[in-house]
């Protein structure tokens, strides 16, 4: 999926808006002035490139080399922000950051208690004391009812830009006992001008879902004190930093180091 992306995410995800809620956040939150952003499964690059104009220096890793490849290939040969392919469970760089961000849904990826705690140390290495950690996990109390049912919740959209439009269609499955939430999508891409079908892939999206009080235990456990969860949507209609509730499916929650 790493070269739509750009196409299916720029049509759903409001960048700048979500950047301005992450500053909100690190202004209210932060006991000291956040200057280096540890920017973790950064995709393309779309929040990394955002703050690194507006003056953070900001460093991009993801597992996905393809998805490295297309931020590469974006930066023009720009130092900041600077992009490497890394797993989150094992950073690996030569510096600390005033703050780390798993925005989006990379964070869901992390599909059981080990790959959390891996997670969590080892960013913990790239943070100085009383540095904040914000990350986004969806919730399973928000899980639509229908994902539990034999035959899933199923989705479609459509992306277009210039003379390609494609198609997306989605069968979301969620088991409640292991809290994973399954997406398959099948993807079709057309050429709206020869009519043909110029692609098509399927690809299958395992996503761990939690509760705000087991991620509470989970950070407790690891040394980082809980600040507060938010209510992190997509969109550009919240004016204020709402706290999260049962019904909140995309939880933004914030934490520090000890």
């Amino acid at each position: 999926m790493a070269r739509y992306y750009d196409l299916i995410y720029h049509h759903i995800v409001d960048y700048e808006f979500q950047t301005d809620f992450l500053e909100r956040i690190i202004e209210k939150h932060s006991k000291k002035e956040v200057r280096s952003i540890l920017d973790i499964a950064c995709g393309t690059g779309n929040y990394s490139f955002i703050l690194a104009k507006r003056g953070y220096k900001v460093t991009g890793i993801d597992l996905s080399k393809e998805m490295i490849e297309i931020a590469l290939g974006k930066s023009a040969r720009r130092t900041n922000p600077e992009f490497l392919t890394m797993d989150m469970r094992r950073i690996n760089l030569p510096k600390r950051y005033d703050a780390a961000v798993v925005l989006f849904g990379g964070f869901g990826y992390l599909l059981n208690y080990s790959d959390v705690r891996d997670f969590l140390a080892s960013t913990k290495r790239h943070l100085g004391s009383k540095n904040l950690l914000i990350f986004e996990f969806w919730q399973n109390s928000a899980i639509a009812p229908q994902a539990s049912l034999p035959t899933g919740y199923r989705t479609w959209d459509t992306f277009e830009k210039d003379s390609q439009l494609l198609v997306r269609l989605g069968a979301n499955k969620y088991d409640a006992q292991s809290g994973i939430l399954t997406l398959n999508f099948d993807f079709y891409v057309l050429d709206t001008k020869s009519k043909d079908v110029s692609d098509t892939f399927s690809e299958t999206h395992a996503i761990r879902t939690y509760s705000i009080s087991e991620m509470r235990h989970f950070l407790e456990e690891n040394n980082y004190k809980p600040i507060a969860f938010y209510d992190g949507g997509l969109d550009g209609k919240k004016k204020t930093l709402q706290p999260a509730s049962q019904s909140t499916f995309r939880v933004l929650a914030v934490c520090s180091t000890s």
